[in-house]
Protein backbone atom coordinates (compact mmCIF):
# COMPACT_ATOMS: atom_id res chain seq x y z
CA UNK A 1 0.00 0.00 0.00
CA UNK A 2 1.54 3.25 -0.92
CA UNK A 3 -0.08 5.93 1.19
CA UNK A 4 1.12 4.14 4.19
CA UNK A 5 3.95 4.98 6.51
CA UNK A 6 4.63 1.36 7.54
CA UNK A 7 6.59 -1.27 6.07
CA UNK A 8 4.52 -4.10 4.68
CA UNK A 9 4.44 -7.56 3.49
CA UNK A 10 3.23 -8.30 -0.20
CA UNK A 11 0.50 -10.31 -1.01
CA UNK A 12 0.17 -14.13 -1.37
CA UNK A 13 3.87 -13.81 -0.19
CA UNK A 14 5.98 -14.53 2.95
CA UNK A 15 7.18 -11.53 5.62
CA UNK A 16 10.98 -10.30 4.11
CA UNK A 17 11.45 -9.46 7.90
CA UNK A 18 9.40 -10.35 10.87
CA UNK A 19 8.44 -6.57 11.54
CA UNK A 20 6.59 -6.61 8.08
CA UNK A 21 3.08 -5.63 8.71
CA UNK A 22 0.01 -6.75 6.65
CA UNK A 23 -2.38 -9.61 6.22
CA UNK A 24 -1.25 -12.59 3.74
CA UNK A 25 -4.34 -12.17 1.33
CA UNK A 26 -3.67 -8.62 1.07
CA UNK A 27 -3.51 -5.67 2.95
CA UNK A 28 -6.83 -3.60 3.67
CA UNK A 29 -7.04 -0.03 2.77
CA UNK A 30 -7.16 2.28 5.65
CA UNK A 31 -6.25 -0.75 8.46
CA UNK A 32 -2.35 -0.03 8.50
CA UNK A 33 -2.97 1.07 11.93
CA UNK A 34 -4.70 -2.00 13.19
CA UNK A 35 -1.86 -4.45 11.54
CA UNK A 36 1.13 -1.54 13.05
CA UNK A 37 -0.49 -2.79 16.44
CA UNK A 38 -1.37 -6.08 15.95
CA UNK A 39 2.68 -6.92 15.33
CA UNK A 40 3.09 -4.74 18.27
CA UNK A 41 1.34 -7.23 19.97
CA UNK A 42 2.97 -10.28 18.54
CA UNK A 43 6.07 -9.38 18.91
CA UNK A 44 6.23 -8.33 22.64
CA UNK A 45 7.60 -5.81 24.72
CA UNK A 46 11.22 -6.13 24.40
CA UNK A 47 11.61 -5.59 20.56
CA UNK A 48 9.01 -2.44 21.02
CA UNK A 49 12.48 -0.11 20.18
CA UNK A 50 13.59 -2.18 17.47
CA UNK A 51 10.39 -2.67 16.00
CA UNK A 52 9.90 0.98 16.04
CA UNK A 53 13.11 1.92 14.68
CA UNK A 54 12.84 -0.67 11.60
CA UNK A 55 9.70 0.79 10.45
CA UNK A 56 10.60 4.77 11.17
CA UNK A 57 13.98 3.99 8.77
CA UNK A 58 11.67 2.47 6.36
CA UNK A 59 9.81 5.40 5.74
CA UNK A 60 12.53 7.99 6.21
CA UNK A 61 14.59 5.95 3.26
CA UNK A 62 11.52 5.56 1.21
CA UNK A 63 11.04 9.20 1.32
CA UNK A 64 7.47 9.06 3.00
CA UNK A 65 7.81 11.14 6.22
CA UNK A 66 10.52 12.88 8.40
CA UNK A 67 11.58 11.30 11.19
CA UNK A 68 9.38 14.10 13.13
CA UNK A 69 6.26 13.18 11.06
CA UNK A 70 6.71 9.72 11.48
CA UNK A 71 6.95 10.14 15.56
CA UNK A 72 3.68 12.48 15.46
CA UNK A 73 2.41 9.55 13.32
CA UNK A 74 2.72 6.79 16.22
CA UNK A 75 1.96 9.01 18.77
CA UNK A 76 -1.59 9.91 17.77
CA UNK A 77 -2.04 6.30 16.49
CA UNK A 78 -0.81 5.04 20.30
CA UNK A 79 -2.95 7.31 22.05
CA UNK A 80 -6.09 6.75 20.04
CA UNK A 81 -5.90 3.10 20.81
CA UNK A 82 -5.26 3.27 24.13
CA UNK A 83 -8.42 6.10 24.23
CA UNK A 84 -10.44 3.27 22.51
CA UNK A 85 -9.57 0.20 24.67
CA UNK A 86 -10.30 2.15 28.02
CA UNK A 87 -13.60 3.37 26.73
CA UNK A 88 -14.43 -0.48 26.10
CA UNK A 89 -17.07 -2.15 28.35
CA UNK A 90 -15.22 -4.12 30.75
CA UNK A 91 -17.95 -6.60 30.46
CA UNK A 92 -17.15 -7.26 26.79
CA UNK A 93 -15.97 -10.20 26.01
CA UNK A 94 -12.59 -8.98 24.94
CA UNK A 95 -12.19 -7.51 27.79
CA UNK A 96 -9.18 -10.17 29.39
CA UNK A 97 -7.39 -9.24 25.77
CA UNK A 98 -7.96 -5.41 26.30
CA UNK A 99 -6.32 -5.01 29.36
CA UNK A 100 -3.20 -7.46 27.83
CA UNK A 101 -2.87 -5.01 25.04
CA UNK A 102 -3.35 -1.67 27.07
CA UNK A 103 -0.59 -2.73 29.27
CA UNK A 104 1.62 -2.97 25.69
CA UNK A 105 0.30 -0.08 24.29
CA UNK A 106 1.30 2.00 27.40
CA UNK A 107 4.51 0.34 27.97
CA UNK A 108 5.35 1.22 23.88
CA UNK A 109 4.09 5.00 25.22
CA UNK A 110 5.94 5.49 27.70
CA UNK A 111 9.18 4.17 25.41
CA UNK A 112 8.42 6.75 23.02
CA UNK A 113 7.60 9.53 24.85
CA UNK A 114 11.40 8.44 25.99
CA UNK A 115 12.20 9.15 22.47
CA UNK A 116 10.65 12.26 21.81
CA UNK A 117 12.49 14.63 19.70
CA UNK A 118 13.32 17.87 20.60
CA UNK A 119 10.95 20.49 19.92
CA UNK A 120 7.56 17.79 19.77
CA UNK A 121 4.57 18.63 21.12
CA UNK A 122 1.37 16.41 21.34
CA UNK A 123 -1.94 17.84 20.05
CA UNK A 124 -4.23 18.68 22.66
CA UNK A 125 -6.37 15.27 22.71
CA UNK A 126 -3.23 13.57 23.17
CA UNK A 127 -2.04 15.48 25.92
CA UNK A 128 -5.30 15.89 27.54
CA UNK A 129 -5.46 12.50 27.93
CA UNK A 130 -2.19 11.92 29.07
CA UNK A 131 -2.63 14.67 32.15
CA UNK A 132 -5.89 12.68 32.70
CA UNK A 133 -4.43 9.56 33.40
CA UNK A 134 -1.35 11.04 35.68
CA UNK A 135 -4.07 12.67 37.27
CA UNK A 136 -6.30 9.74 38.08
CA UNK A 137 -2.38 8.40 38.74
CA UNK A 138 -1.81 11.02 41.51
CA UNK A 139 -5.28 10.88 42.78
CA UNK A 140 -4.62 7.17 43.69
CA UNK A 141 -1.22 8.15 45.47
CA UNK A 142 -2.63 10.88 47.37
CA UNK A 143 -5.58 8.60 48.76
CA UNK A 144 -3.11 5.91 49.68
CA UNK A 145 -0.98 9.17 51.44
CA UNK A 146 -3.95 9.89 53.64
CA UNK A 147 -4.58 6.56 54.51
CA UNK A 148 -1.32 6.12 55.59
CA UNK A 149 -1.34 9.29 57.37
CA UNK A 150 -4.86 8.17 59.21
CA UNK A 151 -3.37 5.27 60.49
CA UNK A 152 -0.39 7.31 61.58
CA UNK A 153 -2.43 9.89 63.72
CA UNK A 154 -3.92 7.57 66.49
CA UNK A 155 0.04 7.33 67.64
CA UNK A 156 0.28 11.30 67.74
CA UNK A 157 -0.17 13.62 70.42
CA UNK A 158 -0.04 17.15 71.29
CA UNK A 159 1.56 17.24 74.39
CA UNK A 160 4.90 15.91 76.00
CA UNK A 161 6.32 14.34 78.53
CA UNK A 162 8.65 17.11 80.44
CA UNK A 163 11.81 16.61 81.65
CA UNK A 164 12.69 18.91 84.75
CA UNK A 165 14.53 21.56 83.70
CA UNK A 166 17.89 20.76 84.25
CA UNK A 167 18.45 17.58 84.10
CA UNK A 168 18.02 16.57 80.34
CA UNK A 169 21.63 14.81 80.59
CA UNK A 170 20.13 12.82 83.60
CA UNK A 171 17.33 11.31 81.48
CA UNK A 172 19.55 10.83 78.60
CA UNK A 173 22.37 8.62 81.27
CA UNK A 174 18.68 6.84 81.96
CA UNK A 175 17.89 6.26 78.22
CA UNK A 176 21.83 5.04 77.84
CA UNK A 177 21.35 2.44 80.27
CA UNK A 178 18.30 0.84 78.39
CA UNK A 179 20.38 -1.05 75.71
CA UNK A 180 22.47 -2.44 77.87
CA UNK A 181 19.65 -4.18 80.24
CA UNK A 182 19.52 -7.88 80.04
CA UNK A 183 16.96 -10.37 80.96
CA UNK A 184 17.69 -12.81 84.45
CA UNK A 185 17.66 -16.54 83.98
CA UNK A 186 17.70 -15.71 79.73
CA UNK A 187 21.13 -16.24 79.16
CA UNK A 188 22.46 -12.63 78.99
CA UNK A 189 19.32 -12.03 76.36
CA UNK A 190 19.03 -7.46 76.02
CA UNK A 191 15.74 -6.53 76.87
CA UNK A 192 15.82 -3.94 73.87
CA UNK A 193 17.42 -3.83 70.92
CA UNK A 194 17.24 -0.58 68.42
CA UNK A 195 19.37 -0.86 65.09
CA UNK A 196 20.86 2.41 65.44
CA UNK A 197 21.66 4.63 67.83
CA UNK A 198 19.40 8.14 66.05
CA UNK A 199 15.81 6.10 66.79
CA UNK A 200 17.08 7.05 70.45
CA UNK A 201 17.63 10.54 69.17
CA UNK A 202 14.26 10.71 67.83
CA UNK A 203 12.49 9.28 70.39
CA UNK A 204 13.79 12.15 73.07
CA UNK A 205 13.35 15.12 70.61
CA UNK A 206 9.57 13.88 69.72
CA UNK A 207 8.25 12.91 73.29
CA UNK A 208 9.79 14.46 75.50
CA UNK A 209 10.71 18.44 76.10
CA UNK A 210 13.09 19.78 78.38
CA UNK A 211 11.27 22.61 80.80
CA UNK A 212 9.11 24.40 78.97
CA UNK A 213 11.38 24.50 75.71
CA UNK A 214 11.85 22.13 72.70
CA UNK A 215 14.68 19.90 72.44
CA UNK A 216 17.56 20.42 70.11
CA UNK A 217 18.42 17.55 67.62
CA UNK A 218 21.58 18.30 67.18
CA UNK A 219 22.24 18.50 71.11
CA UNK A 220 20.34 15.63 71.83
CA UNK A 221 23.21 13.44 68.79
CA UNK A 222 26.02 14.43 70.18
CA UNK A 223 25.16 12.09 73.45
CA UNK A 224 24.99 9.30 71.46
CA UNK A 225 27.61 6.75 69.58
CA UNK A 226 27.10 3.97 67.57
CA UNK A 227 31.19 3.35 68.41
CA UNK A 228 31.77 3.96 72.01
CA UNK A 229 35.67 2.60 72.12
CA UNK A 230 36.27 5.09 69.38
CA UNK A 231 33.76 8.21 69.28
CA UNK A 232 33.58 10.99 66.59
CA UNK A 233 34.71 14.22 67.97
CA UNK A 234 30.89 15.24 67.77
CA UNK A 235 30.15 13.11 70.22
CA UNK A 236 29.73 14.59 74.18
CA UNK A 237 29.33 11.70 76.95
CA UNK A 238 27.31 12.56 80.12
CA UNK A 239 29.76 13.58 83.47
CA UNK A 240 29.51 11.77 85.95
CA UNK A 241 27.81 14.03 88.51
CA UNK A 242 25.09 14.19 85.98
CA UNK A 243 24.46 10.54 86.29
CA UNK A 244 22.41 10.33 89.27
CA UNK A 245 20.59 6.85 88.84
CA UNK A 246 21.05 3.70 87.93
CA UNK A 247 18.59 0.86 86.68
CA UNK A 248 18.96 -2.65 87.97
CA UNK A 249 17.31 -5.55 88.20
CA UNK A 250 15.45 -7.03 90.90
CA UNK A 251 17.17 -9.15 93.34
CA UNK A 252 15.77 -13.26 93.58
Amino acid sequence: MRDTYFKTRRPFRRREHRYDIGSPVGFWNHYDDNHFLAQLYEIGNKEQGAYYEYHKEHAIRTGKCTEEEFYGHVREIVADHIEAIRKESSFSKKHAQNRINLKCLRIFRDYLISISPSGYRDPVDITITRYDSEIASLKKKLAEKEEELDKLKKYETEYKVRITKGHLNAFIDIVHQLPELRLPQKDGIRLLSASTESVWVKIICKYFQHGDEEINMETIRSRFTSNKESPSSKYRPIREKEKIFKILPVED
